[in-house]
């Protein structure tokens, strides 16, 4: 049941993190109020399924498509406007801010600063693995794609992209609109896995876990940061028997890793399996022969 925790919760980091690689690692849009997105996805999927009588898929569905939506209100003005690097990123920490004060102060159904409680337990490792293969594999797919690629001639140099013809403002609401989705489906899926949540759970310290797992893994790079929420996840585990020094080891390891690889764990590549496609045919030659 332990290890069946730990996968489920890096799971749905994993999730928010890909999302979040897309927006700040390719697109180099700067966001520290991430969790602000994971509030609308978790608390819309719970609201539906609870008094609405959603069913489960669908109700995480419905709370992705919720952050979608705000993430058009919030970011279309604010991208409009041309608003980049730290003026965006104190837009997010606004975002996230408004979220959290505004579900403690609502209710009839978001139940105020106390919480929604005795969410069914739903989030299983038999959902939430293959939900995590297949977001990855599409989050894989849109980087290697068009689209992708305009993400990151944006992020490398955004004149440069105007001028050859991509629609810069579309292409970053775009990444803001699937980085979103993400966020509101990992917190969907972490919502009814906890079986309690409250306006405190998506705080800002949230946001900067995952943006951590980004620059720790590596910023153009999708298997990095993968690798290192896992890492995340894992090594605070590790570090309980330190009790209360846990958190000073626990910063340490970040400042030790940043200052050895300052690209990330992975920089800009990915982890290739080619390898395993090479083993796998010359192993088919040997069996014909």
């Amino acid at each position: 049941m332990y290890i069946s925790s730990l996968m489920i919760f890096a799971c749905v980091n994993i999730i928010a993190v890909a999302g979040l690689v897309l927006l700040t690692g390719y697109t180099g849009i700067f966001s520290i109020g991430h969790a602000g997105f994971l509030a609308v996805g978790g608390y819309a999927a719970v609201i539906l399924f609870k008094h609405f009588g959603v069913p489960f898929l669908p109700a995480l569905l419905c709370g992705g498509i919720c952050a979608v939506i705000v993430s058009v209100i919030i970011g279309y003005p604010a991208l409009r406007n041309k608003m980049a690097g730290d003026a965006f990123a104190i837009v997010m920490l606004g975002f996230v801010a408004v979220v959290r004060i505004t579900i403690s102060n609502i209710y009839p159904f978001f139940e105020g600063a106390h919480g929604i409680s005795d969410i069914p337990r739903l989030t299983t490792i038999w959902t939430v693995l293959p939900i995590t293969v297949i977001m990855v594999w599409l989050m894989r797919n849109f980087l290697k794609s068009h689209y992708g690629k305009n993400c990151i001639a944006i992020n490398q140099q955004e004149l440069a992209a105007e001028m050859v013809g991509v629609d810069t403002v579309k292409a970053k609401l775009i990444a803001l609109m699937i980085s979103a989705f993400y966020g509101g489906i990992s917190g969907g899926l972490f919502s009814f896995f906890a079986t309690y949540i409250a306006p405190t759970t998506f705080a800002e310290v949230k946001s900067d876990d995952l943006l951590a797992a980004v620059v720790l893994g590596g910023m153009c790079s999708l298997s990095g940061p993968i690798l290192a929420t896992v890492f995340l996840v894992i090594l605070p585990e590790v570090l309980r028997f330190l009790v209360l020094w846990r958190l000073v080891f626990y910063g340490a390891a970040f400042v030790i890793i940043m200052q050895f690889k300052p690209e990330g764990l992975m920089g800009y590549r990915e982890i290739s399996f080619k390898w395993l496609e090479d083993l796998f045919k010359r192993t088919g030659v040997k069996t014909n022969d």
